[in-house]
């Protein structure tokens, strides 16, 4: 009986048992079964694409995957097959290096991962052998040129981003993670998905189209470079801008010995100098306290006001307003400003140009720039703001700034996005051009566009004209600010330009740090901006109106060169100082502007040259240009040229080299 009734007990605590574990823990022990059998793994979502203004992709993202070892699980020789061996053969294949191999070998071992990332083509036979794990992740590819890269911005290792647009859109290009459910086989692997289990395939992440022209933005780079080198720069930056929409189509900056960590014509605000001259006469002209024709007392180039002395390279005892722009006179500048407006006044103008503030682009680093209050100003602030100092701003509020200037004086929202797309291809965000407000009559634009055009036809700016098209800019020439005080021998030259002037396309501000050759920005920025616009016309995709520039083309043909006779001399135009008390040099010669893009003839006979001490030059690059493109850049720059055989595109004196103007370079037009 004793026995009996053991076994009915223990027959009780099993049914109790079993109805526990089936009826009040079912669940969780149907859970656990099924873990042992399935496997849940997330699939990676592809980032959303970014692409330039026509469509071409500038930073893509493919999958790709980490491989994870474990030796002690990697099967040993045998008479059927040699895991190790085969092992150690796939990875040498995938350019591991022996160090890693050995330890991936090493039986005492549990767990060695594999450095690197490798395509699922690529590792696939490494795959199928027992004790390598493949784990699914995303890889982020960039292309473009360096600047657009920074432009973009960057991942860390994990896929998170760090910098720039990466960053700043990253709610929209991250897309959302699938699900995959799969059957474990015997050896633990999961080859089927599950028959009972559901798979949530993942969602790329939107699809950004820039405003950036790719041709464009490496086109400006290389002539940064450049320009750099022809001067001895420490550095530069280029914006090229769309003044009808605000769309940036190029932008660039490099610093000569580092590389630049952000993009620097949104991130690196100076004092700009004279370029500021034209928006104050625009405001006066609206307010109708001046017009082009009043003359002005400009005092015979020197004037001084509240213990400074301000001077005009171009020193005239009196100027029109119209002459006060072309030639860049400080003097008139200051007597106009100081005299006609308020401090409040000049506050709010400057405000109105958007200095001071931020542009709204989706850049996260980007700076507002420095405009202090009135309330702070000293004595000398408002005659140190109209010729562009005491403030800050960046390469690209300047281009926002003169792109109103340029539509007709509606002060435009600076774009950088074009287009925001879903994967399947459906506009959520579209750029539209959106006005902020309007800073000057369509009347005073269309007077200053006219200063404008006349300062580089025959002003400060003639080395930025083309004889094709009309352009126009304004060049400014400021001291850089070193250890708390103005510096007598580093300047940043600028020179800001429109094209063309009875339909202005194209925005450009150029801007060079500490130029050696020359300090003045109408001859070491000014070319920038013209070398910018030959590429840009040459280009098939570099977003121009092609229509537009046949209807506003102008006739030229001019005399060429040839072996035997020497070609036309063209001199240079000086620039202003742009700056208070800088020793006066003589003023500019009258001189006819610059050549362009011409036709040329040959052959043709020497002008008389004009007589004089001739300043030095740096010979211009002209690699990669044609022959007569070639000659216009030499004839433009102020030399002479002969044209000889040998390498093509080279010169004597080398590019770079210093030389007066108007002696003889010899460019050889190859075998």
């Amino acid at each position: 009986m004793l026995l009996h009734l053991s076994l009915v007990v223990f027959a009780l605590a099993l049914l109790g048992k079993a109805a526990r574990v089936q009826l009040l823990d079912g669940d969780r022990w149907a859970a656990e079964a099924e873990k042992q059998h399935m496997v849940v793994a997330a699939l990676p979502a592809p980032r959303g694409t970014i692409v330039d203004d026509r469509g071409e992709p500038v930073a893509i993202s493919r999958e790709v995957l980490r491989l994870t070892i474990a030796p002690n699980q990697v099967r040993p020789p045998s008479a059927k097959r040699n895991d190790r061996d085969s092992l150690a053969k796939e990875l040498r294949a995938l350019g591991v290096s022996r160090a890693v191999i050995a330890k991936a070998l090493d039986s005492t071992r549990k767990y060695v991962a594999v450095p690197g990332v490798f395509l699922p083509s690529d590792a696939r036979k490494v795959m199928a052998l027992r004790g390598v794990r493949a784990d699914w992740t995303m890889q982020r590819l960039p292309s473009g040129s360096h600047g657009l890269q920074r432009l973009v911005g960057a991942l860390d290792a994990t896929g998170k981003a760090q910098s720039g647009l990466e960053r700043a859109l990253d709610s929209l290009l991250t897309g959302t993670q699938g699900e995959r459910r799969a059957v474990r086989d015997r050896r633990g692997r999961a080859p089927w998905d599950s028959p009972s289990g559901s798979r949530v395939n993942a969602r790329p992440g939107h699809t950004v189209q820039l405003t950036v022209n790719r041709r464009l933005q490496e086109l400006i780079e290389r002539e940064l470079l450049d320009a750099m080198e022809r001067t001895g720069a420490s550095g530069g930056d280029l914006v090229v801008m769309d003044p009808n929409d605000g769309a940036i189509l190029a932008l660039a900056g490099a610093r000569k010995g580092r590389i630049a960590p952000s993009v620097t014509p949104l991130t690196e605000p100076y004092q700009p100098g004279s370029v500021l001259k034209p928006m104050f006469v625009a405001w006066l002209m609206d307010q109708g306290r001046t017009r082009p024709s009043e003359m002005l007392n400009t005092e015979n180039g020197s004037y001084r006001l509240n213990g400074t002395t301000f001077s005009d390279e171009h020193k005239e005892a009196a100027m029109s307003v119209f002459d006060v722009v072309r030639w860049s006179s400080n003097v008139g500048t200051v007597k106009l400003v100081t005299e006609r407006m308020e401090p409040s006044e000049e506050y709010e103008l400057l405000r109105d140009y958007g200095f001071g503030v931020s542009t709204g682009l989706p850049y996260p680093s980007e700076s507002r720039g420095q405009l202090r209050d009135p309330s702070r100003w000293s004595a000398p602030s408002a005659a140190s703001l109209s010729i562009g100092y005491e403030l800050q701003v960046t390469p690209v509020q300047l281009a926002a700034a003169y792109s109103a200037i340029a539509n007709g004086g509606e002060m435009l929202e600076p774009a950088l996005v074009r287009e925001i797309r879903t994967a399947d291809g459906q506009s959520v965000f579209r750029h539209e051009r959106r006005v902020l407000r309007r800073v000057a009559t369509k009347e005073s634009a269309a007077e200053v566009r006219a200063m404008l055009k006349a300062v580089v036809d025959s002003g400060t700016g003639r080395a930025a004209g083309l004889a094709a098209f009309e352009v126009g800019g304004k060049s400014g020439t400021a001291r850089r600010v070193v250890n708390g005080r103005y510096s007598r021998d580093d300047y940043d030259a600028t020179f800001a330009g429109m094209f063309p002037m009875s339909d202005p396309q194209l925005v450009i501000v150029a801007r060079l740090i500490e130029p050696r050759t020359q300090i003045f920005g109408g001859l070491v920025a000014g070319p920038m901006v013209r070398e910018v616009l030959l590429g840009a016309m040459a280009a098939s995709d570099a977003a121009l109106d092609l229509k537009v520039l046949a209807r506003v083309a102008k006739a030229v043909e001019l005399p060429s060169v040839s072996d035997s006779a020497p070609p036309v001399r063209v001199l240079s135009a000086r620039d202003e100082p742009a700056l208070p008390e800088l020793d006066a040099v003589p003023p500019p010669r009258e001189v006819a502007p610059s050549p362009g893009r011409v036709v040329v003839t040959l052959p043709f006979a020497a002008e008389q040259e004009a007589a004089g001490p001739r300043a030095l030059t740096p010979v211009p690059s002209v690699r990669g240009l044609s022959v007569r493109e070639a000659v216009r850049t030499l004839h433009a720059a102020g030399f002479q040229v002969k044209l000889a055989r040998g390498v093509r595109g080279r010169t004597q004196p080398a590019a770079g080299a210093s030389a007066r103007e108007g002696s003889l370079v010899v460019l050889e037009r190859g075998s």
